[in-house]
């Protein structure tokens, strides 16, 4: 039976970052050859269609400075449905557009013109910063918290909080920077004034935030909007379902400053996109390990498509078994033996109500 093979992430390269394996987010915008590796799976084609529509004739006018504008894109979507991946290909193509334009040499240049090599970090962008914060805790009442400990401040400000001073350090301000000045407006202003006197432009990234308030999560969208000016960009990914009627508090003036893109759940046909692109990757390190045909046509049950990572999981797991027994094929009776065994049960939708998927998300 015809067949291929399926290339996995292996040795590091020399400068020791590793390719983030195919079950995390993709960084385009941080590791060189990330870009390769994006599959127009599900529904990620017409959102990043909406997103170049809606950003590129304004990335001209993303500039630091009173004569500047920036911008809020959210991306919502259940969980596994591909929003980081999605956001970090967005980041990537909007920090392309403004080195671009800010001329000079390519970013996947090395010294003397040479190509970077593949899987290694990117140079740092000429014209952004780009700045990410890590995930936030949660005590099943608002964002922000810890789970079990009960804020000193709240919620809301201890997020604020966060994201000023994470910026503060990237633009080499110590902590204090944030402290000495109490209100968080004039904070924001005197970042962006330093910004300017940079020519620098700002993206910021938060990952998602369980939000289990509305009131918070309007309050959230409404602060990253209001410092989303003078040439900086939030990126905020969330599974809030209720993304559009938060948006709706905003004004139609308002709205034309965001921009909101969404992920669905999986097709049927997904699963044969997602390994072709897996089958013959040029430049990826070994090990490899053929497949048949016949695994290509195999159509995953629908609570199988709720998630990307069921997928990712079902491929890597079959894929080291295989390794490790020395068998050369992977064939459509051991995808369909794993996906039987890791079935959720009543038990599983119990501990995790609406969402039928195992492992971390893309």
């Amino acid at each position: 039976m015809p067949h291929t093979s399926c290339s996995l992430f292996g040795t590091p390269p020399e400068d020791g970052v590793a390719p983030w394996p195919t079950y995390v987010p993709l960084a385009p915008w941080f590791i060189h050859g990330h870009e390769t590796l994006w599959v127009d799976i599900d529904s990620t084609p017409e959102a990043l269609k909406t997103f170049r529509e809606r950003l590129r004739p304004m990335a001209h006018g993303i500039r630091p400075g009173s004569e500047g504008h920036g911008h809020l894109v959210v991306v919502s979507g259940l969980s596994g449905t591909g929003k980081s991946s999605l956001l970090h290909r967005c980041v990537h193509e909007l920090v392309q557009l403004l080195d671009a334009a800010a001329g000079g040499k390519r970013d996947d240049d090395g010294p003397d013109g040479e190509r970077r090599p593949l899987w290694s970090r990117r140079a740092p962008a000429r014209s952004t910063y780009i700045v990410g914060l890590d995930g936030s805790g949660n005590d099943g009442h608002g964002i922000g918290s810890p789970p079990g400990r009960t804020p000193l401040v709240p919620q809301f400000d201890m997020v604020i909080d966060r994201v000023l001073r994470v910026v503060a350090a990237e633009l080499g301000k110590d902590p204090d920077f944030v402290s000495a000045l109490a209100d968080p407006f004039l904070t924001w202003r005197a970042l962006t004034d330093i910004l300017e006197a940079l020519d620098r432009r700002l993206v910021v990234i938060v990952p998602h935030i369980p939000w289990n308030d509305a009131d918070l999560s309007r309050r959230f969208l409404r602060f990253c909007h209001d410092r989303s000016s003078r040439g900086v960009v939030f990126f905020v990914e969330t599974t809030h379902t209720g993304v559009e009627g938060d948006l709706a508090f905003f004004t139609e003036r308002e709205r034309k400053s965001i921009t909101h893109i969404q992920t669905r759940q999986l097709r049927a046909d997904d699963w044969a996109k997602y390994l072709e692109l897996w089958m013959a990757l040029p430049d990826v390190p070994d090990p490899t390990i053929a497949i048949d045909e016949d695994v290509l046509e195999y159509r995953p049950d629908d609570w199988a498509l709720a998630s990307i990572s069921t997928l990712q999981d079902c491929l890597r797991q079959l894929v080291e078994e295989a390794l490790r027994h020395n068998a050369g094929h992977l064939r459509r009776h051991h995808v369909a033996t794993w996906f039987e065994a890791n079935r959720p049960t009543p038990d599983d939708f119990k501990r995790n109500p609406g969402a039928p998927r195992r492992g971390p998300t893309r």
